[in-house]
């Protein structure tokens, strides 16, 4: 684990500027390693990038024009099922050839249903999918490993349903080890963790995700759209303590934000206070609340994007959020968790705020797979701000509250995230917000995520006289914003246009993400 106080330390003492070097923006750094404020080694954090919700928009880009209601329930998996192909993957524009070429070293390459044949559970590469992957079983998944590999990816990771259980799973555990793969996607199945029991008995080197099945809306969704408090000894807590990975499992696109918040919340307070739970939380695509939350994420957002008729339909990724045309927030979260790795739900405390916001959205047929809710009003509730092992931020708003997060880490690195709302008629808004949080004497460094009006951060000793560095996590060069911020008291004041101009420094042309930036005071 990088030791988070010398590794700054280190960078301060060979950053050298000159009056001659300023500029508008700040002061760039004319000695700095090879990233400035960011690792250079990848995450080894159990972190993939999924093919789902890419197969689920393949069908229909040649069609004059597509019914959406082909694309939900049984119809639209199989489809998704039948679009996973070699050259999908690995053509001229395949998946693991064209995206997330920044970040492949931090995240396996996950293939959801449709990689296998003879059932959910065979672990046996489909040979007329894959051709060019001959030999045995063993010998077409080691072939696949390694093309993933030789793409520039972590490694592959596997989605499996209802594995045959008995010694048959420990076969199918030994037929993965001997190619190479280190990481299986567990969709419903394995009730008695089986799979669990037999890797700890073999120390085969796999980690396990398990699951608890959920609807992609949280509670009474006609009213408060709540997840409910999860007692200890309950069967999502079981599973959390008994697996690897606990993902928090499918949401709308649209109103993805607060479902997922509320899991989350309602999970880690559940498993306050119990160590024995060294399992991390999976949030799926909400990559920021991953970042400032000490999560792992199963990444399902990709760039494709026009190539259906009309409306351009796509159930996983639609809406005023626009959540393909922010790959950066991708590069941001991972990079971040180089310097601030995930950690156990059981470990230290956690605060949720008594104040519940609540989204809503009416979901137009095209919008969700789920049609129980289209043309229905649909709420979800979730804590207005939430904190690990730090006190509650103050957000001081004149209108609506934003989502505010926050975690102090067991390295000493501190996250805060705020994220924006949506209501009928306003979606994906973000309100105007001040926020104050008290790190005490958390050494960072310190990383943000989204739009703040100001942000202050409150410390048990004033920072007089020190340096302070700011790079966005999706580029390499550390800018001096000394000058930017101001020191009041204890505190350092970080005005909101510093935040967003150095959090979007290096964005890519066209890329609408959110601000994410790293800052180390030293």
């Amino acid at each position: 684990m990088v030791d988070r106080r010398r590794f700054v330390g280190a960078l301060m003492a060979t950053a050298v500027t000159s009056h001659a070097e300023r500029f508008a923006k700040g002061s760039r750094l004319s000695r700095k390693t090879a990233n400035g404020l960011i690792p250079e080694s990848p995450s080894d954090t159990p972190n993939y990038w999924c093919t789902w919700a890419a197969q689920n928009y393949m069908y229909g880009h040649d069609l004059p024009e597509l019914d959406p209601k082909v694309l939900e329930g049984d119809s639209g998996s199989k489809l998704a099922h039948d679009a996973m192909t070699e050259k999908m993957l690995f053509g001229r524009t395949g998946w693991a050839q064209d995206f997330f070429p920044r970040i492949r070293e931090d995240v396996l390459f996950l293939l959801d249903d449709g990689w296998q044949i003879g059932g959910t559970a065979s672990f046996e590469l489909d040979p007329k999918k894959f051709p060019s992957f001959t030999g045995s079983p063993a010998d077409r998944l080691m072939k696949l490993n390694h093309a993933i590999r030789g793409a520039g990816w972590r490694g592959t990771a596997l989605w499996c349903r209802n594995t045959p259980g008995g010694d048959a799973d420990h076969r199918l555990e030994s037929l993965s080890h001997s190619a190479g793969i280190k990481y299986w996607k567990v969709d419903i199945g394995d009730p008695t963790f089986n799979l669990v029991r037999l890797r700890n008995q073999t120390h085969i080197p796999l980690t396990l995700e398990h699951v608890h099945g959920e609807w992609p809306v949280n509670g009474d969704w006609r009213n408060d759209g709540r997840f409910g408090a999860q007692r200890w000894g309950s069967n999502r807590m079981e599973i959390l303590q008994h697996t690897d990975v606990y993902r928090t499992y499918d949401v709308t696109s649209i109103l993805s934000l607060p479902t997922t918040v509320d899991r989350v919340s309602e999970m880690l307070k559940g498993a306050e206070g119990h160590s024995e739970v060294r399992g991390l939380l999976n949030v799926e695509d909400e990559v920021y609340v991953a970042a400032a939350m000490g999560c792992t994420m199963g990444i399902l957002r990709h760039p494709l994007q026009g190539m259906r008729p009309g409306k351009d339909t796509d159930l996983f990724f639609n809406g005023p959020r626009q959540t393909k045309k922010r790959m950066d927030e991708v590069v941001r979260a991972l990079r971040w968790q180089r310097i601030a790795p995930p950690f156990s739900p059981g470990l230290g405390s956690v605060k949720l705020s008594d104040e519940i916001l609540t989204d809503s959205w009416i979901f137009e047929r095209g919008q969700t797979w789920q049609n129980e809710i289209v043309g229905a009003r649909v709420q979800q509730g979730a804590p207005a701000c939430l904190a690990r092992n730090i006190s509650l931020p103050e957000v001081k708003v004149k209108g609506d509250k934003p989502f505010v997060f926050t975690t102090r880490f067991p390295n000493g690195a501190v996250a805060i995230g705020a994220q924006e709302r949506t209501q009928v008629g306003n979606g994906w808004y973000m309100p105007k917000c001040d926020v104050t949080l008290s790190v005490g004497d958390a050494p960072g460094p310190y990383g943000v995520f989204g739009y703040f009006d100001s942000l202050t951060l409150a410390f048990d000793n004033p920072p007089h006289d020190k340096r302070v560095l700011a790079q966005d996590l999706a580029g390499d060069e550390p800018i001096d914003i000394s000058s930017m911020v101001q020191v009041r008291g204890k505190s350092l004041y970080i005005p909101g246009k510093v935040i967003s101009r150095i959090g979007l420094h290096s964005a890519t042309p066209g890329d609408i993400s959110a601000p994410g930036l790293v800052i180390a005071i030293g």
